[in-house]
Formats: C-alpha cells, sequence, structure tokens
C-alpha cells in the first residue's frame, strides 16, 4: 500500500507541473490576443484617419477644380493618389473611377524632374496629349468633382 502512495504522490506532482504549464501558457496566450486586439485598434484608428483625411484632401482638391484653380490633370493625378488609402463610401466610388482612369491613362507622362528635364518639343507633345485627355474626360470629371465637393 505504501509504494501506491510513492506512485500517487508521484502522478499528483506531474499533473501539477503540468497544470502550471497549462496555466501559464493559457496566461500568455491571453497576454498575446489582448496586445493583437490593442495593435488592431490602434491600426484600425490610424486607417480611420488616415481615410478621413484623404477624403477631406479629396473634397479640397474637387473644389479647387471646379473653383478653376487646378487643372484637370492634376486633378485626377492627386485625387488617384489619395483614393488608394481613403476608405471612400461607395457613393462616391463611381466619381473616384473616373479620376483613376485619368491617371492610368496618363501615368506614362513624366512628372516632377523628369517633367523638367525634357526638351520643349517633348514638353510640347505630351501636353498635347494631355490636353486631349482633359477634353475627353472633361464632362465625367467635372461631374464627378461636383459630386466629390460633398465629400466629408
Amino acid at each position: 500500500m505504501a509504494e501506491y502512495g510513492v506512485w500517487l504522490l508521484a502522478a499528483s506532482l506531474v499533473v501539477l507541473v503540468l497544470a502550471a504549464v497549462a496555466i501559464r501558457l493559457l496566461w500568455r496566450l491571453r497576454e498575446q490576443t489582448q496586445r493583437e486586439n490593442r495593435e488592431r485598434a490602434e491600426y484600425e484608428r490610424g486607417a480611420a484617419e488616415q481615410g478621413l483625411e484623404a477624403r477631406q484632401g479629396i473634397s479640397i482638391l474637387a473644389r479647387s477644380y471646379v473653383g478653376g484653380q487646378l487643372g484637370a490633370s492634376e486633378l485626377a493625378l492627386r485625387v488617384a493618389v489619395l483614393a488608394e488609402t481613403a476608405q471612400v463610401e461607395a457613393a462616391f466610388a463611381d466619381d473616384i473611377a473616373v479620376f483613376t482612369e485619368m491617371a492610368a491613362a496618363l501615368a506614362h507622362i513624366p512628372t516632377h524632374r523628369d517633367w523638367k528635364a525634357l526638351s520643349s518639343e517633348q514638353r510640347a507633345t505630351y501636353s498635347a496629349e494631355m490636353a486631349l485627355l482633359e477634353a475627353s474626360y472633361s464632362d465625367k470629371i467635372h461631374t464627378a468633382a461636383g459630386h466629390l465637393c460633398t465629400l466629408r
């Protein structure tokens, strides 16, 4: 009977050690889950703030275009970039698509320093191409910009 007591004590000790390890692992899992939830909430909050700023920027750009302070090509390029980061409501998705489409058509045209490095003939060629694109998208862009002025 005494030898059963030794085995029972050893088995109880093994069970206690395994229970302690399991409790420690469960605690670490709980902490990791809480940390991941906090990080996810921070990310979502940052994405929402970034989306709000992008939507406000799109609205400002649209108002600038409607007010004649910004050209259609520049508007399309800037709105397309902002739209990549913005969480735009479905009601404005079609309007954003017009700018994205025009920006894709303008993608091969150099900008910034590359534009300055072009010869005057190359600039004239690209400017003519931009004017043709602006003319072909004019109605769509003006309508979309009008809708986007109300974007919040």
